[in-house]
């Protein structure tokens, strides 16, 4: 009876063991799922020209860091950038800060969020926009964009597109409006590296000029070596 009661003991144990190490790699996977969703994304951009929507906001050289928290399709992002106080009444910086989610609908992706403009010297406007993009035919990828402002009403629309070249290379444009004045871009990147690209681009409108930039991105998943 021993033997037998040492052997139930001795089998307890062992489930129990296995218990424990069943649910230890469980949370292992949970926190290793969890971990997967969660990514930081970061990075810096060098441009001759801060151009938005056919209009300049630098009159010359900009600096344009950026940070972005993902969650799934979750995110939160800042972006900023020096401006010109003759231009923006007095302003020298702008901080936008967004927030939205990034679904998939078969071969679509969508963007919807909302972005919150704001200066060094104050709070300025806010727009919600949707975003949208497919890829019909490899290497052929189409969009579409509308943000609109409810504080001031305005709206303004954009499509675009991009094909991938060989050699790392990509050509881009786009064409839109916002109050019926009309903006448009073409140009094409490079991007030799993961984390490095540098972008040639004209910006038809008001301001229309010729642009050439450098960004600088990584993230924490790609520090790790992940996807």
């Amino acid at each position: 009876m021993a033997g037998v009661a040492l052997g139930r003991v001795v089998a307890a144990t062992v489930i129990s063991l296995s218990a424990i190490t069943a649910a230890r790699a469980a949370d292992k996977t949970n926190d290793g799922a969890v971990e997967s969703m969660f990514d930081i994304a970061f990075g810096v951009t060098f441009t001759s020209d801060y151009m938005s929507r056919g209009y300049t906001q630098t009159n010359g050289p900009a600096v344009q860091p950026w940070v972005e928290f993902d969650y799934g399709i979750l995110y939160a992002g800042y972006w900023g950038s020096n401006v010109s106080p003759a231009i923006l009444t007095g302003a020298s910086w702008e901080h936008d800060l967004s927030v939205g989610i990034r679904p998939e609908l078969g071969p679509f992706s969508f963007d919807l969020g909302y972005v919150r403009y704001i200066y060094d010297t104050g709070d300025c406007c806010g727009e919600v926009y949707a975003m949208a993009s497919v890829s019909p035919v490899d290497p052929l990828t189409l969009g579409a964009a509308i943000y609109y402002d409810p504080t001031n009403v305005t709206t303004y629309v954009e499509g675009n597109a991009s094909v991938d070249l060989p050699r790392d290379i990509s050509v881009s444009g786009a064409v839109g409006s916002l109050g019926g004045v009309f903006s448009w871009n073409a140009g094409v990147t490079w991007a030799p590296r993961d984390w490095i690209s540098i972008d040639a681009r004209y910006h038809g409108g008001p301001d229309g000029r010729f642009l050439v930039s450098l960004n600088l991105e990584s993230s924490l998943s790609a520090m790790r070596g992940g996807n």
